[in-house]
């Protein structure tokens, strides 16, 4: 079978649909999604309460904003009304760039159509594009994101996880590094990350931070938003606690043979013997059903000064331990550019937006762009250089190239990543990525789309469930430019390929809602 006999309504499995009152996807197209929407009016309202606050704005400007604010209010509520009662679709109506194509992919896969019977993932996708529209038909509010607030709150609660490891990749292992030194050219001090991989890419060091950064980047993916319907901030720290595998101390020292967040491995491990209890990392490892970290490795240390690509998920915390990741493929000499892809609309919630990542990098090494008090204000002088430090290098790789962000239509599309290499509208973001070395897709929504977010068998290979991307059966030849792979996720959906025989089945003993809980966790690489 072709891949050109796929699309939104015929993926290569049976769909998944809010038609099955069992599946997740009803669960959220019943319940979850219409919480986001009623929070978005909560949002727009508090805004338009704060006009009166604005001095920039002039009587006529604030009259029209508020004006506008209420029409979009009357249009958010009507969009909730649409998604409860299942009405039909209806084509978009604004004039956003992308809306030809959203229109002529309503008008051929889901015409006359609705919200529990499309497939769930094209549901969730109009949804967030109709919310675009919302705002797009407005002058004032175009570029107004009714999630930004939600994401600067449990950013700003990370503040512990964000000092942890900032004080790893930036305070000097010995004291006394000169205050203001350029953190780029400062090669006297080392951090602890520093020293993992003073010897060079193929040291042990090198390939030990290389393992615990990538849990790092995988586990950053459990705190969504949008599955967060109402984010408890202790929760948000508790998962970033286990995250760091329960190693919150922000002491810079690091001792041979230590990891990167603190603790020798040997210790871990005479630890698990003495007490018959798994070390933290073990802990996490049993919960990555699919774990091909050893073929990353395998990919990540052949390179030297290459092209990584990173296609984002969540704003944060997540944003920010990837922004960790990269500046390890860079300071270790195994890329020389990172290319991060965001989202051009608010999208599921917390996905980064080319704003978020500025503004993320600027909360680190400036504090609020305003000049008042610091996002972060922890208490240690140390740990505050360490916090600006990083942003500044992380800005410095901004300036000279080292890292770009970018963004296309092609990421809030309608399509899945099998399309990538065919789509005419997607032509100029596959011909650049082309040139990349590696591509990392991050999060749960990416994955769904890399396997067309459909009931593939659990035992189904990786390669297989992403067509085209992969080249194995069903899709036939891999398209050519598509280099290595890999998917980071921790899951969301009910969809997971690339298990073992019998996982699934005792894993439905185990944990009936393992497959939506976010609880678990898929590394799957091509």
């Amino acid at each position: 079978m072709s891949t050109t006999t796929f699309d939104p309504a015929h993926p290569p499995q049976k769909m998944l649909s809010g038609s099955n009152k069992e599946s997740f996807g009803y669960a959220t197209l019943q319940s979850r999604l219409p919480v986001i929407v009623s929070k978005i009016v909560d949002d727009v309202y508090r805004a338009y309460n704060g006009l009166d606050a604005d001095p920039s704005l002039d009587d006529s400007t604030k009259k029209q904003k508020e004006q506008e604010a209420k029409k979009i209010i009357e249009t958010i509520g009507a969009l909730r009304y649409e998604l409860q009662r299942d009405k039909p679709f209806r084509p978009l109506t604004d004039s956003y760039p992308d809306v030809k194509e959203w229109n002529q992919a309503l008008e051929t896969f889901y015409s006359g159509s609705s919200w529990y019977k499309a497939s769930w993932l094209f549901s969730e996708c109009y949804l967030y594009r109709r919310i675009k529209e919302a705002f797009e038909l407005s002058e004032h509010w175009k570029d107004y994101d009714p999630f930004f607030r939600q994401k600067s709150i449990v950013f700003k609660s990370s503040q512990k996880a964000v000092v942890a490891i900032a004080a790893r990749l930036m305070s000097p292992v010995s004291a006394g590094s000169a205050s203001g030194q350029d953190p780029l050219q400062d090669v006297n001090q080392l951090s602890s990350l520093d020293v993992l991989i003073s010897q060079g890419p193929d040291s042990k060091g090198t390939q030990e931070a290389f393992y615990e950064l990538a849990q790092i980047c995988l586990w950053g993916n459990a705190t969504d938003l949008s599955l967060l319907d109402n984010p408890d901030l202790a929760k948000v720290e508790e998962l970033q606690r286990r995250m760091l595998m329960e190693k919150s101390s922000s002491s810079s020292s690091l001792g041979s043979g230590e990891t990167l967040l603190g603790g020798s491995p040997d210790q871990q491990g005479a630890e698990g013997i003495a007490n018959d209890e798994p070390t933290e990392l073990e802990k996490h490892a049993e919960m990555i059903l699919t774990n091909d970290l050893d073929k990353l490795w395998g990919k990540v240390k052949s390179l030297r000064n290459a092209r990584v690509d990173i296609i984002l998920d969540n704003a944060g915390f997540e944003l920010y331990v990837d922004l960790v990741f990269a500046d390890y493929l860079v300071r270790a000499g195994f890329a020389s550019e990172v290319v991060f892809h965001a989202k051009r609309i608010p999208w599921f919630v917390s996905d980064v937006l080319p704003f978020d990542f500025d503004w993320t990098l600027r909360q680190l090494y400036t504090g609020n762009a305003d000049g008042l008090e610091a996002f972060f204000d922890p208490e240690d002088p140390a740990e505050q250089k360490a916090i600006k430090d990083l942003g500044s290098r992380w800005r410095t790789y901004v300036s000279n190239g080292t890292w770009r962000v970018t963004s296309h239509d092609f990421w809030t599309s309608c399509y899945a990543f099998y399309h990538l290499p065919t789509l005419p509208t997607a032509a100029d973001l596959f011909g650049d990525m082309q040139k990349s070395d590696l591509w990392i897709f991050k999060g749960d929504l990416n994955y769904r789309k890399l396997v067309y977010d459909c009931l593939w068998p659990t035992t189904t290979t990786f390669e297989e469930a992403i067509g085209p991307l992969g080249g194995k059966a069903p899709a036939g030849r891999k398209a050519a430019g598509v280099p290595s792979l890999v998917s980071f996720r921790t899951c969301k959906a009910d969809v997971v390929v690339g298990l073992a025989p019998g996982v699934a089945e005792a894993m439905d003993i185990k944990a009936k809602d393992w497959m939506v809980s976010g609880e678990y966790a898929v590394i799957s690489f091509s």
